[in-house]
């Protein structure tokens, strides 16, 4: 793959100094994007790059994102700032030389460059040939044309990044994103209100089995859940969501029959695109699925791929796929006494079928939130969560959850190069998979690979653009960098949602404590549970107190964590925080080593958030680093 800046030429001549500003930029924003697609740099010619793929589909997949960004990123920018890239591909054998390569391909691939339109790609025959029936973008011929220094004319075609590509920003129309879906709560129908987790559960397996469409952009459960029983239109939530596809519906079961009803709206216009009712025996379940995202590929005219060996698998035992829904229903109120009780249904799932590995990736799931909220020792919580991950991926191999999960268990062991291979892993079965992108950027931020990291946010919030996680992350982003904009307006966002949590309120007090905002850390401290006396509501109001340079009352707020630790463990997280804002470095490097050995929070935020400024000269910050592989013995 061959790329090119339009106009940068004219451009240095005009203003050298703004020329070499977009560059730079340029640079920024394409290079985290050749790695999601196996992409390998091997060098930089001016204002091009030249990339090398293992396959013509992985370019194509990778030149169609980086357009697709640049369109993001123009679209935010005046038109002195704007980016245009032409990009040309060819399919042909290299010849490996030190760090570059030689042959023919690359010299035509220079060649076919130039055939694209400002933004816009170009690729020969022989990638035509390999790509054209399994991407959705259709294709145009071009006259055939006289390449310079290539004896004969070649076939090119252009790619058209139609409007299931155009930039996911506000003020656009919904109907531009016609490919880009949201899959919103089926209703329950049945005699039984407690049968809602069926309903809810068969929710979240269609944004699956959709999300395995490749072409479809689907929106992850945990935005579309907040549309249930809301009394908003079509167009309302597609302009929310900044869809422009709607698929919404009702399931209703007695006994082993159940019906449901789908129907695809589209939703700039409201126009239905496709209905159908399904009234079949429970077993029949996975075939219903099946079905609605063949219709919905159809309705959007995406190209479903071939199914795989592994796709032709029995479906689990019905009583083994309602255990794991409500599983899932459970696991998704994220509070410690509904996690426990998904684990039993889990593994009643299991008990029923031992070979069901979406039950264990349910488990996987479930550890990791009893670790990560410090309800479990670390040590115990995530062995069962790797375990548990690994058996979901020796059962089902092409299972994105499992394998972003598992990456979750490599990073808390600091094994970096193979979290990133499963993070990896997952996001090529599932580009639309937010945790795995959400979770990876936590690993590239500890890695100190900042801009790759926001691309894998960036792509987490579009994946999933009402999730309080990632706008937290978002938040808390803006504070390590010092960009207090995106900081304010990522907790006031969270606010708005009604998406807080005691961990983000909690940074969202520290936040503001130090910062010297006394109001606004009192208030935030305040919703931490009023009436608490637990080590979350006595560490934060140490942190509040110690940061605001109220040491008295710091003071006495740590006598009482104190007292609670002598009954029972506390996060060493919080006492990290705690210790360091009353200034206590010896046990709060005690606190950290405790917090690396079990693994419980993210090396990034010790490295990256101001509190911890004054700590990091001290020579035990090199032993930490140590201990957390990231720095050689």
């Amino acid at each position: 793959m061959f790329t090119d800046m339009v106009g940068f030429t004219a451009l240095t001549q005009r203003d050298e100094h703004h020329a070499l500003e977009l560059l730079e930029a340029h640079h920024r924003l394409l290079r985290p994007i050749f790695p999601d697609y196996h992409g390998r740099e091997i060098k930089t010619i001016g204002d091009s790059f030249l990339v090398e793929f293992d396959s013509a589909l992985e370019a194509t997949a990778c030149a169609i994102e980086v357009q697709r960004r640049l369109q993001q990123h123009n679209l935010r920018v005046t038109e002195p700032d704007r980016i245009l890239v032409r990009i040309g591909i060819h399919l042909g054998d290299v010849v490996h030389s030190e760090d570059d390569v030689l042959g023919d391909a690359i010299n035509l691939a220079s060649r076919i460059e130039p055939l694209a339109e400002p933004g816009g790609i170009c690729i020969s025959e022989q990638v035509f040939a390999q790509v054209h029936n399994k991407v959705a973008n259709s294709m145009t011929k071009l006259p055939r044309t006289a390449l310079k220094n290539v004896e004969f004319p070649m076939e090119v075609y252009a790619v058209a990044l139609d409007s299931a590509l155009a930039p996911v920003v506000d003020g656009l129309p919904p109907g531009a994103f016609a490919r880009r879906i949201a899959v919103l709560p089926l209703a329950n129908m049945s005699p039984d209100p407690q049968d809602e987790f069926f309903a809810d559960g068969l929710t979240e397996e269609i944004i699956a089995e959709l999300s395995r469409v490749p072409g479809l952009r689907v929106i992850a459960r945990t935005s579309v859940m907040r549309y249930r029983g809301a009394r908003k239109g079509v167009s309302e939530i597609g302009r929310e969501l900044r869809v422009g596809s709607i698929l919404e519906g009702s399931v209703r079961r007695a006994g082993t029959r159940i019906r449901v009803t789908a129907q695809l709206v589209d939703a700039a216009t409201e126009e239905h695109l496709w209905s159908e009712r399904y009234d079949r025996e429970l077993v029949d379940i996975f075939a219903i699925q099946s079905d609605v995202a063949k219709e919905v590929a159809t309705a959007l005219n995406v190209a479903l791929p071939p199914l795989a060996p592994e796709d032709h698998r029995p479906p689990p035992d019905p009583a083994a796929f309602s255990a794991y829904l409500r599983g899932r229903y459970l696991w998704n109120r994220r509070s410690e006494e509904p996690v426990r009780a998904a684990l039993r249904s889990f593994d009643e799932a299991l008990r029923i079928d031992p070979t069901y590995a979406a039950a264990w990736s349910g488990i996987a799931d479930c550890y990791s939130i009893l670790v990560n909220q410090s309800w479990i020792d670390p040590k115990e919580g995530g062995a069962k969560a790797q375990e548990a991950a690994e058996r979901a991926i020796a059962l089902d191999p092409r299972m994105a959850e499992a394998h972003a999960s598992l990456g979750l268990s490599f990073a808390r062991q600091y094994r970096w190069s193979e979290s990133e291979r499963e993070f990896r892993r997952a996001i090529e079965l599932n580009p639309m998979y937010a945790s795995a992108r959400q979770w990876y950027y936590l690993d590239l931020m500890s890695l100190g690979r900042e801009a790759e990291a926001i691309h894998q946010l960036e792509r987490a919030e579009e994946a999933d653009p009402l999730s309080p996680v990632i706008l937290f992350h978002r938040a808390l982003r803006g504070w390590l960098v010092g960009d207090d904009a995106a900081a304010l307006a990522g907790w006031k966002r969270l606010e708005e949602l009604g998406g807080e949590w005691d961990l983000a309120r909690f940074y969202k007090m520290a936040y503001f404590a130090y910062r010297g905002q006394k109001l606004e850390a009192l208030a935030a401290l305040q919703s931490l549970d009023p009436a608490g006396r637990g080590a979350l509501r006595y560490a934060a109001a140490t942190t509040a107190y110690g940061l605001l340079g109220m040491r008295e009352e710091a003071l006495r707020e740590l006598e009482s964590l104190r007292a609670v630790g002598a009954e029972r463990p506390v996060s060493s997280v919080l006492l990290v925080w705690a210790y360091a804002a009353v200034g206590d470095a010896d046990r709060m490097f005690e606190a950290l080593f405790q917090a690396a050995a079990e693994g419980t929070r993210s090396p990034s935020e010790f490295a990256r958030t101001p509190v911890f400024e004054r700590y990091r000269s001290d020579p035990r910050y090199q032993e930490y680093l140590r201990r957390v592989r990231l720095r050689a013995d």
